[in-house]
Order: structure tokens, then C-alpha cells, then sequence
């Protein structure tokens, strides 16, 4: 990680941005790593925050054009009209006349010593390193992102499967309601169980058509294409619990690496150079000058009369102490808000420790409970298999009504729910847990593929 960390997250970004574009546009059986080259190569959120560390990437630039000198070049050209309307002077008549005065001059001013200057250029290089841990949480983002939105579509369509599944099965109870009416040997009400439960199951495969539906646009709104297939997940894949094995081991790695963190202090090391930048209003600056004019009159009044034109050049070097002493207490108010934002910036860091403590707890015991949960729910179909199949033989031989085979019925297809659910709810948490470290990268993705078929 500290490697990933080291290059330039903008550069890097780059590389992988070319990888995806060079994808196969082909969108037939999607793999969860072929959704993800789409999602980086389309996402807007994700785009929003390449753009703005490259944005933020140019801030030492700038930074250091004010170690460098400022040159400036001016041209001015003046004509002055002087109309003498009385002079007893006999060498000057009467009348107007029109003065030319064109003066070229080259400034250079170098900065010696300038404290603002020095503070921008340390608050620059947090700036750059900010903007870095900012684009890398936002690349960990999108995996998680995709990954979930991908599994949305898997288990969404698991719903729909065992929503259709559970309609087809309760349709053969209710035709068997209705043969057995019809022979004597069942009861309306019966019949109107069954009808009920049917019509649930409809309403349960409607729903779940239209949470698959939703679920594919919400990865066609990351992908920007819209995926028909999906691969499945595998029936049995293996089930890893968090190594190390202590919450508090992966909360410490959590507090020093998590990329939100880490880009939240060098936010509070920028809130605080602010502060020294602006307080360097109260500070002197040192600058050198160099100053080289050219200035051609035209015409000139010398001794009361008119005479011929000049050309005169000059140079000068100056070294220039400035002294600031009142501005009205801007600096002074300038620097107190400053302040005030830098503790602001403590606070938000500390809302976020907290926060990224209580996420890595949650994922580390959600990915925990979840390996535990999986194992639960498939005894659970197990057994809910086995009531509904003794159910149903009583029900043939006429010792249980018809309504216990409906709620066994019931039950099975919630617990195939419950536990297709539950294995989608432990990849996640596995990815939660790693983002949560800082650690998460694509070689996570490529884990997770390798539990889809």
C-alpha cells in the first residue's frame, strides 16, 4: 500500500484509465472485473475526482512562481497639445504646438525574502499530498461501489428465480387444492388458502422483477452500459474469516492507513500552513528590483522656451525593505479566521477517526457473524426442505391440512433468500473491512470474481 501510496495517484490513474479503454466492448456476460474497467473508465464521480487531483496536482506551480522573478515590460505613448495663446518671451510664439513622449521600461522584481511566499509553498506540497490519498479513496470507492451494485444484480435475480420458483410451487398446491374439492376430499377454505398464498407469491415475483430492474440501472448508472448478464455465484466457495484475527489489529492498521484519514490530515497540515501564510501579513518582505527605462520627448520647455526633442535612458537597482504596520487589522482578522478553520479541520479529523473506527468494527464482526449466518441459513434450508417434504407426505395421506404445506412452503423460500443473501452480504463486508484498512486493491476484485462462475 505505502507503494501505491508513493507514486502519483493522477499518473497512476491515467494507466489504468488507458487499461479500460482498451476493454472489449463487449457486454454479453459481463465478469465483475470487466464491469469494473467500465465503471473506471466512466464513472462521473470517480472522474470528478481525477480531475480535481489534477487539479489540485498544480498547486506547487504555482507555489513556486513566487520564489521566481516577475518581469514586466511597459510601453507608454503620450502626445500633449499646448496651445500658447499670449508670451512676451520674444523666443517663443504664439500658437499650438504638440508634444510626443514615448517611454519604454523593463521592471524585474526577485523576491529575497518573503514569509507568505515560504508558508504557501509548504501548504502547497499538503495540498498535492491531499489531493493524492483523495483520488486513491475515491479508486477504493468505485471497487466497492461496483462490486455492490454488481452483487445487487446477482441477488436480485436470485429473488426473482426463487420468487418464480415459489409461485410455481404454491400454483401445484392450489391446483391440488381444487382437484381435491372437486373430489370430496378438501374444503373451500382450503381452496381460498391456497388462492391467497398464490397471489402473494405473484405480488413477491412482481416486486422482485422490478428490485432486478432498478438493480441493473443502478450498475448501468456506475458503468454507464447497461449489462443484461451477470455472471452467478458459485454454490460453495470458501469462507475466510478477517486475518489477523483481533478487531483491534485491523482498527490500528485502520487509524494509520485509511486513505480518508490520511487525506483529512494533511487537510488539517493545509488549514494550518493557511494560518501561518496569513499571519506572515504582519511580517516584512525583502524584494530586488531592477529597472531599466527609455524616454523619448519629442519636444521639450527648457529656460521658458521650446527647444529640441530628448532621448534619455536610465537604470536603476533597488533593494527594497517593506514594512507592513497598519492595514486596518485585515491581516489581524484574516489570521484569526485562519485559525478558527484550522480547528475546524482537528474537529472534522477527529469525526472521521472516530467514524473510520466505528466502520472497521462493523465490517470486521459483519464479516465475522456473516461466516457463521451462511452456515446457520443452510441448515436452516436443510431442515425447512425436510419439514415441507414430511408436510407434504402428510398432506397426501390426509393426517395435515392443506395450510402447514403452504407456511413450509413459505418458509423454504425465505430461508433460500436469507442465505443467497447472506453469502452477498459477506463479499461485501470483506471488501468493507479491507477499504476500512486502506488496503483494499484490485487483486480484492479479482478474489471476489473467483467465487462468481
Amino acid at each position: 500500500m505505502a507503494a501505491l501510496c508513493g507514486a502519483s495517484a493522477a499518473a497512476r490513474a491515467t494507466v489504468l484509465l488507458m487499461l479500460a479503454l482498451s476493454a472489449p466492448a463487449t457486454f454479453g456476460a459481463v465478469t465483475l472485473q470487466e464491469a469494473y474497467k467500465l465503471a473506471f473508465q466512466s464513472d462521473p464521480r470517480y472522474r470528478s475526482a481525477l480531475a480535481e487531483s489534477r487539479a489540485s496536482g498544480t498547486a506547487i506551480d504555482q507555489a513556486r512562481a513566487g520564489f521566481m522573478p516577475t518581469i514586466r515590460y511597459d510601453v507608454e505613448k503620450t502626445e500633449t497639445r499646448s496651445n500658447v495663446l499670449r508670451n512676451e518671451n520674444a523666443f517663443v510664439g504664439v500658437g499650438a504646438r504638440t508634444f510626443p513622449i514615448e517611454s519604454r521600461t523593463l521592471t524585474i522584481t526577485q523576491p529575497v525574502f518573503r514569509r507568505d511566499v515560504i508558508a504557501r509553498f509548504m501548504q502547497a506540497q499538503a495540498v498535492v499530498k491531499q489531493g493524492e490519498f483523495t483520488l486513491l479513496a475515491a479508486e477504493q470507492d468505485l471497487m466497492l461501489r461496483t462490486t455492490a451494485a454488481y452483487l445487487s444484480v446477482l441477488a436480485a435475480s436470485d429473488s426473482l428465480a426463487l420468487a418464480s420458483a415459489e409461485r410455481e410451487a404454491v400454483g401445484k398446491v392450489l391446483d391440488l387444492a381444487r382437484e381435491r374439492l372437486k373430489m370430496g376430499l378438501g374444503t373451500i377454505t382450503n381452496q381460498f388458502d391456497a388462492q391467497a398464498r398464490y397471489a402473494v407469491t405473484e405480488a413477491r415475483q412482481v416486486e422482485a422483477n422490478n428490485k432486478l430492474r432498478d438493480a441493473r440501472e443502478a450498475l448501468r448508472e456506475i458503468t454507464g452500459k447497461m449489462i443484461e448478464d451477470v455472471q452467478a455465484l458459485r454454490g460453495e466457495f470458501s469462507l475466510e474469516t478477517p486475518e489477523p484475527a483481533l478487531a483491534q489489529s485491523w482498527v490500528d492498521s485502520a487509524l494509520e492507513q485509511n486513505l480518508i484519514l490520511r487525506a483529512r490530515r494533511e487537510a488539517v497540515d493545509v488549514a494550518r500552513q493557511e494560518v501561518e501564510r496569513q499571519r506572515a501579513g504582519h511580517y516584512p518582505s525583502v524584494n530586488l528590483l531592477f529597472n531599466h527605462s527609455r524616454r523619448d520627448a519629442g519636444s521639450s520647455l527648457v529656460n521658458g522656451s521650446f527647444g529640441p526633442g530628448t532621448l534619455v535612458e536610465s537604470t536603476d537597482v533597488t533593494l527594497r525593505l517593506t514594512v507592513p504596520i497598519f492595514e486596518g487589522g485585515f491581516t489581524s482578522a484574516v489570521t484569526r479566521e485562519a485559525a478558527h478553520r484550522f480547528q475546524k479541520s482537528q474537529e472534522d479529523l477527529e469525526l472521521d477517526r472516530r467514524s473510520v473506527e466505528r466502520l472497521t468494527r462493523a465490517a470486521y464482526h459483519g464479516t465475522l457473524g456473516a461466516v457463521g449466518l451462511i452456515q446457520a441459513l443452510k441448515q436452516s434450508v436443510v431442515a425447512q426442505e425436510s419439514a415441507l417434504k414430511g408436510k407434504e407426505e402428510g398432506l397426501k395421506a390426509g393426517l395435515l391440512p392443506l395450510l402447514p404445506v403452504l407456511d413450509a412452503q413459505r418458509d423454504l423460500y425465505l430461508a433460500r433468500r436469507d442465505h443467497a443473501q447472506s453469502r452477498y452480504d459477506y463479499l461485501l463486508f470483506r471488501l468493507r473491512l479491507k477499504q476500512a484498512a486502506g488496503s483494499l486493491s484490485e487483486a480484492d476484485i479479482e478474489s471476489i470474481g473467483a467465487a462468481l462462475r
